[in-house]
């Protein structure tokens, strides 16, 4: 599987981290299927609440309403655009998953009302200018692991 983030939303990302600072910082990605297995992260939104230096909470109120307007902007074609994943950073630790993001991540996919085949988690970090990122991806039937990911600047 490959995701590629479009350049605009990587400018986007990298203002969001420079505001939270040493605060974890997060929120959804949503884009277009390329091809099979194919993805670009058209539009990345953040939540507007920071987390604390270890831990970033998903805002669930703020987060249904980015997904809403979203595939109402993408007029609910959703073979071609749909929710991706999640995304949060670690300004203070290794750009991998730590275990409750694995578990939030297999909670995501594992919940009934989950109707997509996966969902990606992307982990990001500012050091000075330069952005580490890494991206996994989670399905129902409990595989995971790392997909290559594109960051467009």
């Amino acid at each position: 599987m490959k995701i590629a983030v479009a350049a605009d939303q990587t400018g986007k990302l990298v203002a969001a981290l420079k505001r939270a600072g040493i605060k974890e910082t997060g929120g959804q990605l949503f884009g277009e299927q390329l091809a099979p297995s194919n993805f670009r992260v058209t539009e990345l939104t953040v939540q507007s609440r920071p987390g604390t230096f270890a831990r970033f909470v998903v805002d669930l109120l703020q987060a249904a309403k980015d997904a809403v307007r979203f595939f109402e902007r993408t007029e609910h074609r959703y073979t071609r655009y749909n929710y991706i994943g999640e995304w949060h950073s670690h300004p203070s630790f290794a750009v991998q998953p730590s275990g409750s993001d694995v578990a939030a991540m297999r909670g995501i996919v594992s919940d009934p009302r989950f109707a997509g085949s996966f969902s990606i988690l992307m982990i990001v970090r500012l050091d000075a200018e330069t952005l580490t990122a890494g991206a996994w991806v989670f399905d129902p039937q409990g595989a995971e692991h790392p997909v290559t990911l594109e960051v467009e600047s």
